[in-house]
């Protein structure tokens, strides 16, 4: 069990021609729908991480605009990571993108997210240059998980239609 649960929402899907938090998933939006499939896994409602202004699917979660907007989604992981760890800063936070239909990754990474943004190193694999972790080799994991599946994220359409295929 987790303390927490912070989805990033806040990517204005450009190249895929619609905003991601609100791309049809299954029948309902993608944003809701990552919530309803991770939720029951934390303590604690979750929180969304969206632009000052960006319109979101109404649903069960915690709203944090980010902090440093049109700053990429490090600034939108901090924003989110303080709102959790202000209180509770031990606590396990999973956290995800809204454009990971498929994935759950996890971070506990405030800190060091505030520090990257403060430097100018606004792409998240500027993060991994200051923190320890462990990059999984494709031949430690599970044999029946698909990785081309689980790390997928929708970016373009060519993207979705990959992920369609995949339903």
């Amino acid at each position: 069990m987790i303390n927490g649960l912070l989805v990033l929402a806040g990517g204005s899907g450009r190249r895929l021609g619609t905003p991601k938090a609100w791309l049809e998933w299954d029948g309902q939006p993608l944003l809701l729908r990552i919530i309803d499939r991770l939720s029951r896994l934390a303590l604690e409602p979750p929180i969304v991480v969206a632009q000052p202004g960006q319109e979101l699917p109404s649903g069960d979660y915690r709203r944090v605009d980010d902090q440093i907007p049109d700053s990429g989604p490090l600034a939108g992981l901090a924003a989110g990571l303080k709102r959790h760890a202000k209180d509770k800063p031990y606590a396990r936070i999973a956290v995800i993108g809204c454009d990971y239909p498929f994935a759950d990754p996890k971070a506990e990474l405030w800190v060091e997210c505030d520090r990257a943004v403060a430097a100018g190193e606004l792409a998240v694999h500027a993060l991994l240059r200051r923190v320890p972790h462990h990059v999984v080799d494709a031949a430690e994991v599970n044999a029946s998980t698909d990785l081309e599946r689980a790390l997928l994220n929708l970016n373009d359409r060519d993207d979705l239609r990959r992920a369609r295929a995949f339903s």
